[in-house]
C-alpha cells in the first residue's frame, strides 16, 4: 500500500479529527487530481480550488466540478475537509473504471 493509500484510509477512519499538515493535502492532490486544483493562486489566499470532470453535475460540487478546501493559517487542513476530499476521490475512482 503506498503513502498516498495510506493517507486516505487514515482520513476515512471516523475517529480521524486532526487537522493536517497542507503538505500532505497538495501530495495527494498531485496523484489523483493531477493539473486540476490550484493553491495560493491570489496573494494572501489560503485556499485551495479542486475541479475534476467528474464531478460535474453532481450534487455538493461547483458547475465545474469544483470544491473548495481551506487551510488554517495556511498550513494546516481540518478534517472535515478531508472528508470531502476522500468522497471525492472516491467518486473520481468510480468515475474512471
Amino acid at each position: 500500500m503506498s503513502r498516498i493509500e495510506k493517507r486516505i484510509k487514515k482520513w476515512k477512519n471516523p475517529s480521524f479529527k486532526q487537522e493536517v499538515p497542507v503538505k500532505e493535502v497538495i501530495a495527494v492532490l498531485n496523484h489523483f487530481f493531477p493539473n486540476s486544483f490550484s493553491y495560493g493562486e491570489t496573494r494572501g489566499s489560503h485556499i485551495i480550488k479542486v475541479w475534476h470532470k467528474c464531478l460535474e453535475n453532481i450534487p455538493d460540487y461547483g458547475l465545474e466540478g469544483d470544491f473548495i478546501i481551506p487551510t488554517t493559517g495556511g498550513n494546516k487542513v481540518k478534517h472535515f475537509y478531508l472528508k470531502t476530499l476522500v468522497k471525492s476521490i472516491e467518486i473520481i475512482k468510480e468515475c474512471e473504471k
